[in-house]
């Protein structure tokens, strides 16, 4: 029994020492022991925290670790180092650690599951985005588009947060199509997800960096984790109204309508058919994480689109003249087969995910020992962090890159295949990215046809959190346009 102790504990220091050997080959700021950089960034506002992770890349590589806590990260910031890792099928673990402040939000649906059941629930639902389901989404998409674009008009050219107003539409769209339930527009508990949403990525943000707030036990003790708590308890209550109700519909619809087997289902639907194999919490995570992520995603890339096109009024005009082109001076709604025909426009998106990546950080738990290069192995049990924020800066593969050009999406310009990752990629990649573009065409080509859009806010500071934000509010003076 001694010798068996004393051979684990043999292999453990070995273990260690390897782990430690390894690591040394990655360069970075090593900090204090134990809590390495946390202390350094915890007394930082949030808004400079990309510009420490951005110092940290300039001073040691593209590459470099950063002990946090009692953790180990290895930024990876350039495309090339990018590729290893998301492009394997072996590396599909989200990192356990800062994910793990997700999970009582979003639990353990397809954002943060693993293994075989990411497996099963990537497979079940990859179907609901299927073209006919993304053709009979255009009414709802039109619809909102429409909506949004009086509510803008409806202030009159005075300075307008755009932020709240695109948030509800985008809510709207993902619950109508992907969730199959329409709510009022003054539906209280409706208005209260938007805000407790809004708040929850901001509140998991100033988690992490306060480690005595780690502890499950503790933060709960805290105005901060009550305060959480009661946005979960909202967001949750929400959830489980929207499968109610939809539920309830499925029931009272025809039977033929639902077991024709030639009928794509959407998203909620499908879940509701697999009651068997799933329990109703394992269907609450589902919805819980679609929910979030196809609206505010979505609400993020919209707002940014927009204050780069009022700060660029040449490339609105671009997209202008596209869209006359396409409609002529009618106000016909689009479809389908109009959005692909807006090619600048597409580039103008790009760019705006380019600058403004919806999920400016994503990580992984290595489990095996991951070869970026060369001369760098990142040891098992580290966590390796992707930035398609600083990805899509690597000055190596992008010229002046803070620079607003879209025509860098010219049909057929070269590009490293991880050089812009903004719906990440390889086996994790956003399931929803193509009716993300086509929520964005149908909204941007709707605004745009109808309105001027002028700047108010000329610059912004990037906050990262769960979903990129601006800290200053995007205001916009928005106009009749007359064509």
């Amino acid at each position: 029994m001694l010798e068996i102790l004393c051979a684990v504990v043999v292999i453990f220091i070995v273990g260690l020492i390897l782990k430690q050997w390894m690591s040394q080959k990655i360069p970075g700021p090593r900090g204090l022991p134990i809590i390495g950089i946390g202390l350094e960034l915890a007394r930082l506002p949030p808004k400079d925290i990309f510009l420490a992770i951005n110092d940290f890349k300039e001073t040691y590589s593209s590459v470099f670790e950063m002990k946090l806590w009692a953790d180990s990260y290895v930024m990876l910031t350039d495309p090339e180092s990018v590729e290893p890792l998301l492009s394997s099928a072996k590396h599909i673990k989200k990192g356990t650690y800062d994910y793990g402040f997700w999970r009582p939000f979003l639990g353990d649906g397809l954002l943060l599951s693993e293994g075989a059941k990411w497996h099963q629930r990537r497979k079940v639902l990859t179907p609901t985005f299927h073209f006919k389901i993304l053709e009979d989404a255009m009414t709802s998409l039109v619809k909102n588009a429409k909506s949004l674009t009086e509510q803008f008009l409806a202030t009159e050219g005075k300075p307008a947060d755009i932020d709240d107003i695109i948030r509800s539409s985008t809510l709207k769209v993902i619950l109508e199509t992907a969730m199959g339930v329409k709510l009022n527009t003054n539906d209280e508990i409706q208005n209260k997800y938007e805000k407790a949403v809004k708040r929850i990525p901001q509140t998991i943000l100033s988690r992490f960096f306060k480690f005595w707030l780690h502890s499950d036990f503790v933060y709960n003790l805290t105005k901060e984790g009550r305060a959480f708590r009661n946005d979960l308890n909202l967001v949750h209550s929400f959830t489980k109204k929207i499968i109610s109700e939809r539920r309830e519909q499925y029931k009272n619809q025809k039977a033929d309508q639902f077991e024709n087997k030639n009928r794509k289902k959407a998203f909620l639907d499908c879940l509701l058919e697999m009651d068997e194999l799933l329990t109703e919490e394992e269907i609450c995570e589902e919805v819980d994480t679609f929910m979030f992520e196809g609206h505010d995603t979505t609400s993020a890339n919209l707002a940014f689109t927009l204050f780069l096109l009022a700060n660029h009024p040449e490339e609105q005009q671009k997209v202008v003249e596209e869209l006359v082109d396409i409609f002529g001076e009618n106000d016909s709604p689009p479809t389908l087969s109009d959005l692909t025909k807006m090619n600048y426009l597409e580039m103008v998106i790009k760019e705006s995910l380019r600058l403004y990546p919806s999920v400016p950080l994503m990580s992984r738990s290595l489990t095996e020992d991951l070869e970026i290069g060369p001369d760098i192995i990142i040891p098992a049990g580290y966590t390796a962090v992707v930035s398609p924020y600083l990805v899509h800066r690597c000055k190596s593969h992008w010229e002046n890159p803070e620079e607003f050009r879209p025509q860098r999406f010219m049909p057929g310009t070269p590009r490293h295949p991880f050089a812009f990752i903004p719906f990440s990629a390889g086996p994790r990649n956003c399931i929803g990215q193509k009716f993300a573009m086509m929520e964005l065409k149908t909204m941007l080509s709707t605004i745009l046809r109808q309105c001027k859009l002028e700047p108010v806010t000329k610059e912004v500071t990037i906050l990262p959190t769960g979903i990129i934000k601006s800290e200053e509010t995007i205001l916009i003076r928005i106009h009749p346009r007359n064509l």
